[in-house]
């Protein structure tokens, strides 16, 4: 099954072609945690349940991907495409995570960007999903899924916290279709809905 996530394909296009609008830079905040409700479809990864459970996960961001970093993996996807994307991802130091709440490592973000919007902020990331042993051992098809990609929509409410939604593609395939255009295949499930996102 094909999910696109049109916003998600915006920012993969902009980041593939390493666009940076200095007024809407956010400046590199200090380290943040959110927490949000995750809605699960059926088959979001290991020791997941049915489609429409809930669980509360936590994400974490320890920094920012610098503009050099941004552009340097851009030209890397332009100029060599998805699997060359992959492997320098496999070898950046973690940027931030998702977890579980109460548990311990799930998903961990390599390129973590955040941007000015005209109702608050937008955080997005990427990542080389985790693949587990049995996958591995079967070489099942989602294999070819490498890729996590995150994003996160926040406003500021009355009281100065930011609040908001956002989703995870936990399996997706990259594609570079014409050197201008990205395309987002997630593998056989929906994007994860993160609900009530707020900065903890």
């Amino acid at each position: 099954m094909r999910t696109k996530v049109l916003l998600i394909c915006c920012m993969l296009a902009a980041f593939a072609l390493g666009i940076s609008t200095a007024a809407q830079e956010e400046p590199n905040p200090k380290r943040e945690k959110f927490g949000a409700l995750a809605f699960l479809p059926s088959g979001a990864g290991p020791a997941m349940v049915g489609a429409g459970a809930r669980v509360n996960v936590d994400l974490f961001v320890h920094s920012y991907t610098t503009d050099a970093e941004a552009k340097s993996m851009a030209s890397v996807l332009v100029e060599a495409g998805p699997d060359a994307l992959l492997k320098v991802l496999e070898k950046t130091k973690s940027k931030g995570k998702i977890t579980l709440t109460g548990r311990v490592g799930f998903y961990d973000l390599k390129l973590i960007r955040s941007h000015k919007t005209q109702e608050g902020r937008r955080i997005y990331a990427v990542g080389d999903r985790p693949v587990g042993f049995l996958e591995m051992y079967v070489s099942n098809r989602s294999l070819d899924y490498p890729f996590g990609i995150l994003q996160l929509d926040l406003k500021t409410n009355e009281k100065g916290k930011e609040e908001g939604e956002g989703a995870l593609i936990y399996s997706a395939k990259i594609k570079l279709l014409d050197g201008r255009s990205i395309d987002v295949e997630s593998y056989g499930i929906a994007p994860i809905r993160l609900m009530g996102v707020r900065k903890l």
